[in-house]
């Protein structure tokens, strides 16, 4: 196999792939650029380039391109040689990194899952690129009926002193419920209600962002905001695939984790739509 391919990460190869599959001929530049393949390595950029030029020279059509990226990747994932990514917002730090940008990434993400989506953030705002991702979200779960999605959010107590309910049922009504299309299908939400209760000697919130699609993960140090994803420096590792038997990847691991705060008893993440107290019983807030 040919240095430019091999000199690729293996989300970067899995993106050629989807290129590749979407053209008639071998991708040019644009191509390459919009798809963030070596995009900030010029010279691997370039030859690159020129081997797919050379690939289309001498008689291979992109059926037999994809095949060849198919075996690449399948000979990682044998040989448990999938590289985690460097994914970044905010400035880039020249040419000689390897990174990718994170708003792209997520995108992607949530684009390629099929069987179970979970994504946390301690902050949560919509519009611009967020709301397109939130949209993506919704349209993935009409494409696969049988994707699992989750969220886990943070709700924040502040300085208020009501009962925990009432911020809880607040937030639904001024923010959850905002995000989305209320006439389609939307991922299931849950949160921390430590983060709720009044009297802690330290005050307790939900910070883990991080997404989960399939068998890929995301752990990051960027909320779900424009801001996050687009403008602030943040750093987040993507582990591409599942590099070991199934069960046993980073991705299962993270959702295995969180599977088991939802279904503990008693829960450490609960429904943000189930009540924190039965009627009549206080949380020992105040009205």
């Amino acid at each position: 196999m040919s240095q430019p391919l091999l000199a690729l990460s293996t989300g970067e190869l899995q993106r050629l792939a989807a290129c590749v599959r979407s053209l008639q001929s071998p991708p040019a530049a644009a191509a390459l650029n919009q798809h963030q393949i070596a995009s900030e390595r010029p010279q691997v950029r370039q030859e690159l380039l020129d081997w797919l030029a050379q690939w289309q020279q001498r008689g291979g059509s992109n059926g037999s391109l994809d095949l060849a990226i198919s075996l690449l990747l399948e000979q990682r994932h044998q040989q448990g040689s999938d590289r985690a990514e460097l994914v970044w917002s905010g400035p880039h730090g020249g040419t000689s990194d390897i990174t990718r940008d994170q708003a792209v990434l997520m995108r992607e993400l949530v684009e390629r899952c099929e069987q179970r989506l979970l994504i946390t953030t301690f902050n949560i705002w919509r519009g611009g690129f967020i709301a397109e991702l939130l949209d993506r979200i919704q349209e993935r779960l009409e494409a696969c009926p049988d994707l699992e999605a989750r969220m886990v959010v943070n709700i924040p107590r502040g300085k208020s002193n009501v009962r925990a309910d009432q911020i809880r049922q607040a937030y639904i009504k001024n923010t959850w419920l905002k995000l989305w299309d209320a006439k389609r299908r939307r991922p299931s939400c849950y949160f921390d209600p430590r983060s709720l209760e009044l009297g802690r000697e330290r005050p307790t919130v939900f910070h883990v962002k991080c997404c989960v699609a399939d068998t890929e993960l995301l752990v990051t140090s960027a909320n779900l905001s424009d801001s996050a994803q687009l403008d602030n420096c943040e750093l987040g590792v993507h582990f591409p695939d599942g590099n070991q038997s199934p069960g046993n990847s980073h991705a299962d691991a993270v959702w295995a984790h969180f599977d088991r705060l939802i279904h503990r008893q008693p829960a450490a993440l609960v429904p943000i739509d189930e009540p924190l107290t039965p009627p009549g019983q206080s949380d020992h807030g105040h009205q």
